[in-house]
């Protein structure tokens, strides 16, 4: 494969974003396989072009002049259990990785099941919901860098904090991840995926589009509660609101682009830190060329 013919030129990021918004990626590249992601990170290399791996969209805000470089859709998408250890390829849904544990008879990671996005995303921003977080569910997971060097690191090893690790800002990829729950009832599992997906669906604007919470949630507080205090909800920039239903998110009403979103964020800033003294900081990650 040359450059010349390295996957799609110019291809539009919005479609595959959660908020559907984003510019055009250089070159753009679907992979479903781990030979397919490993040749298409070799090809890359070969070229000197960057490297963003895209996985669900979520909790990203992609740039309106889109992202330089190669942008690798990971679709590759694979979970098998083994005892409480459940192994999930970096495409695959959290969600699925809920829902085989939950089949398996394996409890403890049905917070899964809420969080939008990839193995491959919770990873490098421990993801959580619920009371649960990758950081306290990884084992280890398989990391590779852009000269193909593979390791497995624990989760101990990853610098996991509140939403973040080490992983951010590097070009670090996640390969696969293991992680562990508890030998528990299949029913019980199942039952509380669904009163989890429930509590989410009466409390998120999920019927338009939205990149999950904005900001993260400050010590002792949280976020939507100061947003909402300050009383922004409903308030837009362009085609981007501040959720009416929860006011840490701020969806898409249909004509919204990356630098509306990024202004009506620096509002709730500003606003929230002039009222009460707090700096909220986003949760959602800034990607592309600004």
């Amino acid at each position: 494969m040359t450059v010349a013919t390295f996957g799609l030129r110019g291809q539009l990021l919005a479609p595959h974003t959660s908020l559907r918004i984003g510019g055009p990626a250089d070159f753009f590249v679907r992979v479903a396989s781990e030979k397919d992601l490993a040749g298409a990170i070799t090809v890359a290399r070969e070229h000197e072009l960057p490297v963003f791996v895209l996985g669900g969209g979520t909790n990203l805000l992609v740039a309106d002049r889109g992202i330089r470089g190669v942008v690798l859709q990971n679709a590759w998408r694979d979970a098998s259990v083994d005892g409480e250890i459940v192994e999930a390829s970096s495409g695959t849904e959290l969600a699925h990785v809920a829902a085989r544990a939950a089949r398996a008879g394996v409890e403890g990671l049905e917070w899964m099941a809420t969080v939008p996005g990839t193995v491959g995303g919770a990873v490098h921003g421990n993801a959580g919901a619920f009371g649960g977080e990758t950081a306290d569910a990884l084992v280890d997971a398989e990391l590779m860098d852009l000269n193909g060097h593979r390791w497995r690191s624990r989760a101990d090893e990853l610098g996991y904090a509140y939403r973040t690790s080490a992983l951010q800002g590097t070009p670090v990829i996640c390969v696969r991840a293991r992680f562990r729950g508890r030998i528990g009832d299949r029913a019980n599992a199942v039952r509380r995926i669904k009163e989890m997906a429930n509590e989410r669906m009466a409390k998120q604007p999920l019927t338009l589009p939205n990149t999950g919470s904005i900001f993260r949630n400050p010590p002792g507080d949280h976020a939507g509660r100061l947003v909402e205090a300050a009383g922004l909800k409903r308030r837009t920039v362009g085609g981007a609101m501040v959720s009416e239903r929860h006011a840490n998110f701020i969806v898409n009403t249909g004509t919204a682009t990356a630098a509306d979103v990024r202004a009506l964020m620096e509002i709730c800033q500003r606003e929230v830190q002039e009222r009460f003294g707090v700096s909220l900081v986003p949760e959602v990650e800034l990607v592309g060329e600004w």
